[in-house]
């Protein structure tokens, strides 16, 4: 049977007491995490009612749990007992015949894990659009550690970012986990490479792009274009050339904009917080506090002493 990860009642969804699942839907629904965190016995009952079955979805499993559990899997005709430990993951490839079983331990042992999904033609055309062509195969694996994309989910899991470059952000962690799952969990024609570096006119023309439309809601894809690169590539590059991620590059030059202005202007902090790109000036206000450590109106107060 072929289940669906990302539908509305998720596999191991556990509807009991002590039990929580959040879903974060990324990309217009192409990606989400789906984190869970309940009893023991109860994810043991969901897990048994479970057969043998094919994800609909590429399935990234990050395993959370406070001590070593164990686990039986079956997983691409291949069954394994494994030791799993906070910060391990498994890979299950989009079709890919699996099926879980959790051992016996204490049943009122709390266990947390999440779902990192992939829908297959994500995957698919983001490898197309960097020149990587079929055949695509990918790699099952069982549990094994995978710290890197333990950090990117869990700053997935926090992204309500008050900022009009949050999709910056988002969009560059998201790049950086399909690099990561192309490059150590699949089986590709051609490896990821792209070019070595931007040249300074690609930095050049990134930085106008930015400068010109920092009052806009500043997405990867755009500035990327405005360098002639791939987001795919764009992110990384960026930053081994400006020492920042295209976010905090963004943010930063926003900043030196309403400091500039609060400076040399009598504009109200409204008005300021829309020509650097926020909507809303409690949002400017809260990152100008977190960047600079004053409030928008105390920095204009100290600076006209």
């Amino acid at each position: 049977m072929t289940l669906d990860y990302a539908s509305a009642v998720s596999p191991y969804q556990v509807a009991a007491p002590y039990s929580r699942f959040r879903c974060v839907g990324l990309r217009d629904g192409q990606v989400k995490l789906l984190n869970f965190r309940a009893r023991l016995f109860d994810v043991q009952q969901s897990a048994n009612a479970i057969p043998l079955h094919r994800p609909r979805q590429h399935v990234i499993c990050l395993h959370h749990f406070d001590r070593p559990m164990k686990l039986e899997r079956n997983l691409d005709s291949r069954v394994r007992r494994e030791t799993s430990a906070k910060g391990d993951i498994a890979f299950l490839p989009a079709d890919a015949p699996n099926r879980l079983r959790f051992s016996k331990d204490d049943p009122e042992r709390l266990v947390s894990y999440s779902y990192l999904l992939f829908e297959p033609s994500y995957l698919k055309d983001l490898a197309l659009l960097n020149g990587i062509g079929d055949p695509l195969d990918f790699i099952p694996t069982f549990s094994r550690p995978d710290p890197f994309l333990h950090e990117i989910a869990s700053a997935l899991a926090s992204t309500r970012i008050k900022d009009p470059a949050g999709n910056l952000f988002i969009e560059s962690l998201l790049n950086t986990a399909c690099a990561r799952i192309l490059h150590t969990y699949a089986t590709v024609r051609y490896r990821l490479s792209g070019p070595p570096r931007l040249t300074d006119d690609q930095v050049r023309k990134a930085i106008d792009y930015i400068q010109d439309n920092i009052r806009e809601a500043l997405d990867l894809g755009s500035i990327a274009r405005a360098a002639g690169l791939s987001a795919f590539h764009f992110a990384r590059l960026f930053k081994a050339a400006t020492g920042d991620s295209p976010f905090h590059f963004v943010t930063r030059t926003r900043m030196e904009r309403a400091k500039e202005l609060l400076r040399k202007t009598r504009l109200p902090i409204s008005d300021i917080a829309q020509r650097v790109g926020y909507q809303q000036p409690s949002h400017f206000s809260a990152r100008f506090r977190s960047v600079l450590g004053c409030r928008p109106d105390a920095y204009r107060k100290a600076m006209r002493r």
